[in-house]
């Protein structure tokens, strides 16, 4: 099934471091689960039974994204939008996207901006996995949101060709702050068995450390200090994602490498 892995087996290297008022009632509509936490509960809290996210028509659609829209623009605290956005926890529609897309890409609040990521998540597919993709460019010096993004992403119809959005930010810098955004990519990857995530993943699966301290190109110790500790937070997850996508448990980098030069990278 994966033949097609086997060029993959060329790109080993050592990444380089890199610079540091509620809507009407919808109509009766079709409906999906959610995992969205109730009205007025704070982000990030246990979620329960799920909630019925509901479809909403076009007529409603406007209304509720309207309501939303304005009632963003007129608070004047984090409450008032809190409530805005639970206002709409039940209810997905193509317009709803960019309304959520601006809170997510300038709300001064984290809390905010996560919890309209989260929401997006439960919009159409098409529209929302777009937009999740284009923010993730644009903020690209705020991983703790573009982790919310890649969630989104993961979510709303991932395919193969998304990867390209998604390439290079794992290795882009390791930073404490970066590790959230390293975790959600190594969970999209294995649930997805993203087999071109395979060069980054057997690169960062053993424990770091420079290869030749005598060397002036070698990176400086605050690098590798900062590169380990994030290993030691998400190793579990690269040897997971490998293992969801080659059927295979590797121990070490040379393993996975020897066993990808033999089968081309087939899942057994």
């Amino acid at each position: 099934m994966f033949a097609s892995l086997l060029p993959l087996v060329l790109v080993w290297q050592n990444p380089a471091p890199q610079g540091t008022p509620p809507p009407p009632s919808p109509p009766p509509a079709e409906a999906k689960q959610s995992a969205t936490p109730p009205a007025g509960a704070p982000a990030g809290a246990p979620t329960g039974a799920p909630q019925v996210v509901v479809n909403l028509d076009d007529r409603s659609g406007k209304t509720t994204a309207d309501e939303l829209t304005k009632a963003l623009k007129t608070a004047n605290s984090m409450s008032e939008k809190n409530r805005a956005l639970e206002a709409v926890a039940t209810s997905s529609h193509k317009l709803l996207v960019k309304p959520l897309a601006t809170v997510i890409e300038t709300d001064k609040s984290l809390v905010i901006r996560k919890r309209a990521a989260e929401l997006l998540a439960n919009q159409p597919a098409a529209e929302a996995n777009a937009m999740a993709r284009g923010l993730l460019r644009k903020l690209n010096a705020q991983p703790t949101v573009q982790a919310d993004l890649v969630r989104v992403i993961a979510k709303t119809g991932y395919e193969p060709a998304h990867w390209a959005d998604l390439d290079g930010l794992f290795e882009r810098q390791y930073a404490t702050d970066r590790v959230g955004l390293q975790e959600a990519i190594l969970d999209l990857v294995a649930e997805h068995k993203e087999r071109r995530a395979l060069p980054m993943l057997i690169r960062n699966l053993d424990e770091p450390a420079a290869e030749n301290v005598e060397d002036a190109a070698n990176p400086p110790a605050e690098y590798w200090e900062a590169r380990w500790k994030a290993w030691s937070a998400w190793r579990g997850k690269v040897k997971e994602a490998l293992f969801a996508v080659t059927g295979q448990r590797f121990s070490t980098a040379s393993e996975a490498k020897a066993w990808l030069e033999k089968n081309g990278g087939k899942k057994k």
